[in-house]
């Protein structure tokens, strides 16, 4: 039960502030706003404030922002043109579409804000604690107590962050580490081994090896109000770089499709990361954030990246896409949509059939 609680929560918010964005931006274009849900399906309770209705309803998974004069099939009945969003221009319709996904990068960039101002953070430290022998870092003359504090001109500030570097690449030819020994700064080179190991996206594959292990000493850091801020905000992009990567992969072939999760898969981790803590779940509805809205971006018919995409076109040809063509692109979209939504509910169910437990 108490997974179904926090997911629903998680979502909630994450659904609200992305319908949000939508809102507001439809206000600032003079776009009437006909219903603000959260969910789909029939109306559970909802007031009218204005002219726009606020409603929950009854499938929580999702949530939408009705404009008047949205649909091609309105258009016939539209009165009042000035506020009706088809007969607005084309960047206007943008920013509208965009800023949902917008809110959703904009709410993750806050949290982890909150997070390192209040909190602070928790690194391993880039202290090496052991150097195994006849390995590279052996060999380059690096011994236990030395701390790493570049790595191929990058600063890294944890040693979770030298692993990371080391499995995000397939090969490296040669790696300049700046290291601190006792109150020396000194310069080794190496050229780390390739072995079998697991990349960052968890396939089994060939990575880089110097044979440095670490102190597992964790070092915590405060940081200011400006400085978190600043934090955040790489944090935010360093999730959207390796996210875009892991779709990248996904096409490729190169990650296997079964390790996308849906619905389910957002309940037991919202679950499990609640037991770790209020702060814990805040970083998790941040990741999630991000990734709602990168997945919103995605060309995709129905979603808001497939609509900056007729966007574009219509910016193209200087005139809007026919109804027709408009219909069909949706319904190609619908299915898509519908499709995937049954892949990911089919992992989810694989991975209940195989053992695992809702907490």
């Amino acid at each position: 039960m108490l997974t179904v609680i926090i997911a629903l929560l998680v979502i909630g918010v994450l659904i609200f502030v992305h319908e949000l964005g939508h809102f507001i931006a439809a206000k600032l274009m003079g776009v009437k706003v006909e219903v603000f849900s959260l969910g789909f399906g029939p109306k559970i309770l909802g007031f009218k404030k204005g002219e726009t209705e606020y409603r929950v309803s009854a499938f929580p998974l999702g949530g939408y922002v009705k404009l008047y004069g949205e649909h091609p099939e309105t258009l016939p009945s539209v009165v009042e043109k000035d506020k009706a969003f088809a007969f607005k221009k084309t960047w206007q319709k943008a920013f509208i579409v965009v800023s949902g996904p917008l809110a959703n990068f904009i709410l993750p960039v806050l949290l982890f804000w909150f997070l390192f101002w209040v909190s602070g953070s928790y690194l391993l430290s880039t202290k090496i604690g052991e150097v195994l022998p006849d390995s590279p870092a052996e060999k380059a003359g690096l011994a236990p107590g030395d701390e790493i504090i570049e790595v191929n001109g990058k600063r890294v500030k944890s040693f979770d962050e030298l692993v990371l570097y080391l499995k995000s690449k397939e090969t490296v030819n040669e790696v300049l580490l700046k290291i601190k020994r006792g109150s020396q700064v000194l310069e080794v080179k190496l050229v780390p081994e390739t072995k079998e190991g697991y990349n960052v996206f968890g396939k089994k594959t060939h990575v880089p090896f110097i044979g440095v292990k670490s102190t597992q000493e964790i070092v915590h850091q405060k940081h200011g109000f400006i400085e978190a801020f600043k934090l955040a905000i790489e944090k935010v992009i360093d999730i959207t770089t390796l996210t875009f990567i892991a779709l990248f992969k996904l096409f490729t072939g190169d990650l296997p499709f079964s390790t996308l999760g849906g619905p389910i898969t957002i309940g037991k981790m919202a679950g499990d990361t609640a037991k770790l803590g209020f702060y814990p779940l805040l970083s998790f509805t941040a990741l999630l954030s991000v990734n709602l809205g990168i997945i919103n971006l995605l060309p995709l018919p129905m979603l808001d990246g497939g609509h900056l995409v007729i966007f574009s076109i219509e910016a193209i040809r200087r005139k809007p896409l026919s109804l027709k063509t408009q219909e069909l692109i949706f319904k190609i979209g619908f299915f898509i949509i519908i499709a995937l939504s049954i892949a990911v509910f089919y992992n989810d169910i694989l991975k209940l059939l195989s053992g695992w437990k809702l907490p």
